[in-house]
């Protein structure tokens, strides 16, 4: 339903945390009250604005003020659920991705950190992928544009492993190359190609990842590209982030950060009309 902005009181509003949480997507909200006013609003009047008393990346605790926004009351009230729903599941992930990580602290210092996945909700993987930067999480893969992944199901189109290799090697434009395998099998043709360096450890048991570590470590670097392995085990389904660490793989790729965010919530009240 439109509204006259210039008809409707303005009005003051607290935006308060109702958990404790990292703060994740404050930098979208001014858009959202922007675009709300200017799709259903007309009529003149002043824009929305916001007073930011914490920012991304803060830690909040339950009932801690976070904003206090001025503006037209119909523009606040049409666009609050849009602003806390967002605001709620991007803190989701920034919290959980910082509790995660906070386990971390023991691993080896070769490890370099553990990723996210392509598994987000439709529309929303550039919103949720900076959640988990914004909770010191690392971003795999955006798409295809960034970074080209031969998975288990480009290796049955094409046919082999090194067919699937051959189809993508000489036309990545400044992109590198990951490999999916699941068996040693398939470890041993990908070591044999010696074009492709980094390789995804795919829904191996603890035993199995350490033995493909040892031998790729052995080898050492891609046989055609003379480029050093580097190894992320994916799929680990509920063993322990430090023990896969400690087979030696680089990065850790995790669903979980994104699928597994217990829920947060916020409130948007109004506090005073004028």
């Amino acid at each position: 339903m439109h509204f006259d902005v210039s008809k409707e009181p303005s009005c003051e509003a607290e935006l308060r945390s109702k958990s404790e949480a990292v703060i994740s997507g404050s930098i979208f909200i001014q858009d959202i009250f922007d675009t709300t006013q200017e799709l259903l609003g007309f009529g003149v009047s002043e824009e929305p604005v916001i007073q930011w008393l914490k920012h991304e990346g803060d830690s909040v605790d339950n009932g801690d003020l976070i904003a206090k926004i001025y503006g037209c009351s119909q523009t606040i009230l049409k666009a609050e659920r849009t602003v806390l729903n967002l605001l709620s599941h991007l803190s989701e992930i920034s919290t959980h991705t910082k509790k995660v990580l906070s386990l971390t602290n023991d691993f080896p210092e070769t490890f370099k950190g553990i990723l996210d996945t392509r598994k987000n909700r439709p529309g929303l993987r550039y919103f949720e992928k900076y959640a988990v930067r914004i909770g010191g999480g690392k971003n795999h893969r955006l798409g295809f544009f960034d970074g080209d992944m031969i998975k288990d199901n480009d290796i049955v189109a094409a046919g082999s492993i090194v067919a699937a290799i051959d189809q993508k090697f000489d036309f990545r434009y400044m992109t590198d190359i990951q490999i999916e395998v699941q068996s040693f099998e398939q470890l041993d043709q990908v070591l044999e190609d010696g074009r492709v360096h980094m390789i995804l450890l795919d829904n191996m048991n603890l035993d199995n990842l350490k033995d493909a570590v040892n031998r790729i470590r052995g080898v050492g670097e891609a046989s055609i590209t003379k480029k050093p392995y580097i190894l992320e085990a994916s799929g680990i389904g509920s063993l322990n982030f430090l023990e896969v660490a400690l087979t030696g793989v680089d990065f850790i790729s995790t669903s979980a950060l994104v699928r597994s965010a217990p829920p947060l919530d916020f409130n948007l009240k109004i506090v005073r009309l004028s």
